[in-house]
């Protein structure tokens, strides 16, 4: 982290009304706000939602996210409100014998999962930006943003505006400000699409179905079925309250499951997949059920004329891999960072955004080799999977370590080459 300086380099902002407004509350925005507290900064956040709804979002982060977040400081904070730590990786592949991952013993920062409700984590960080002198205004539109030397960010129909040395969208991947504001989004074809939905009851996803762990210890439960083109990730996020989601590949059903007429064929796939039946005799489906395409979606460069990009809002990964709030992280420390490095914040936003562009580069290259061994279709594909899946069972560095490493992780030629069994 670079070294703090005197708050007297923020003064050549005094002529705008804030120093930074952020556009979106959710863990991109508030966060933010959090990690540049302290600091004499003028920060407004303006969130549209009087309050967040669960909406199907991701609701964990991985070991290297949960780095990202003692980076930033919202670990204990979320910790001791409403978060869960799952110190275990426990994956089920068809025909294999279970392995299970003791995350804390692994991952270079000794670092575990951590998962949690995303309306919850949502208000707990933007109610702590708010007690750390962060201006907060909700169930307010940002209706458009005006670039330039001194953007404006105009709320509802005031025609005026308000000014700021920086504006930050947060404010998602479908961010219609980021359109008005002629950001080109790219986006790869669709491969996976990921169905989630919630369980309530006396049912654990957490709990451990192969190996002993010491109690209370938690775990993700991932199972997977190369023949079926199917996965399930499932975790428990809150006392008798647990997500589920179920990853295919887009030609594995004849259409999206979506809504209480699909819940019989989203269980029934489910357990095709490994999924224990226990699972479902003491619980129940509560909360939306949807799916959506988990294509790649992103803009080069998320930075013009005084307006900055961050999570989703810059570039979306694939669901269906969870690293999507992990990610997020990353943006608000990298952006923290050169923001605290450089009192001209234009470059340090320029700066932001080739640091972005190279992190998010490699996640996409880590989930395109992932995808494509472990899900596309055919008979080539599976003597594929079948080789690599017999070497893997003698070298298991051939894999990348995308969860304890993140992006950090190899990803060029000789490692997809090695992931392959190439070479």
């Amino acid at each position: 982290m670079p070294d703090r300086k005197s708050e007297t380099r923020w003064s050549n902002g005094a002529g705008a009304d804030h120093d930074l407004i952020i556009v979106g509350g959710g863990l991109a925005g508030a966060s933010l706000a959090i990690a540049l507290a302290g600091r004499g900064l003028r920060i407004l956040i303006v969130e549209h939602q009087d309050e967040f709804r669960d909406r199907i979002r991701g609701e964990v982060l991985m070991p290297w996210g949960s780095l990202e977040a003692r980076r930033l400081g919202i670990y204990d904070l979320l910790l001791e409100s409403c978060a869960i730590e799952a110190a275990y990786y426990s994956r089920f592949r068809s025909g294999s014998p279970p392995a299970v991952r003791d995350l804390l013993a692994t991952t270079p920062g000794e670092t575990c999962c951590m998962t949690f409700p995303h309306p919850q984590m949502q208000t707990v960080l933007l109610q702590h930006a708010e007690s750390l002198g962060t201006t907060v205004t909700r169930g307010h539109v940002a209706s458009s943003v005006t670039l330039g030397d001194v953007p404006r960010v105009h709320i509802g129909g005031d025609s005026k505006g308000l000014s700021a040395r920086l504006v930050v969208l947060a404010d998602g991947r479908d961010s219609r400000l980021r359109s008005l504001l002629g950001f080109e989004v790219r986006h790869d074809p669709e491969q996976l699409i990921t169905a989630g939905m919630i369980l309530e009851g006396e049912v654990d996803c957490s709990e451990f179905l192969a190996g002993n762990a010491p109690p209370p210890a938690s775990t993700i439960n991932l199972f997977y079925d190369p023949k079926g083109g199917r996965m399930v990730i499932a975790m428990r996020i809150a006392p008798g309250r647990n997500r589920i989601y179920l990853i295919y590949h887009k030609d594995v059903l004849p259409k999206r499951l979506s809504g209480r007429h699909s819940v019989e064929e989203m269980v029934r796939q489910l357990k095709a997949t490994g999924v224990p039946r226990h699972w479902f005799d003491r619980a129940r489906q509560a909360g939306p059920f949807a799916s959506f395409d988990g294509s790649h979606r992103w803009v080069d460069r998320p930075y013009r004329d005084g307006v900055v990009l961050i999570g989703d809002t810059a570039a979306a990964t694939d669901p269906a891999w969870g690293r999507g709030l992990s990610r997020t992280l990353r943006d608000v420390r990298l952006l923290r960072d050169q923001l605290l490095d450089s009192s001209d914040w234009r470059s340090a936003a320029e700066a932001y955004a080739s640091d972005h562009d190279d992190f998010y580069g490699r996640m996409r290259r880590l989930e395109a080799m992932e995808t494509a061994l472990l899900f596309e279709r055919g008979e080539a594909a599976d003597r594929r999977r079948e080789h690599a899946f017999a070497l893997f069972a003698r070298d298991p560095t051939r894999i990348p370590d995308a969860t304890g490493l993140g992006p950090e992780a190899p990803s060029d030629d000789q490692a997809r080459a090695r992931y392959f069994g190439e070479i």
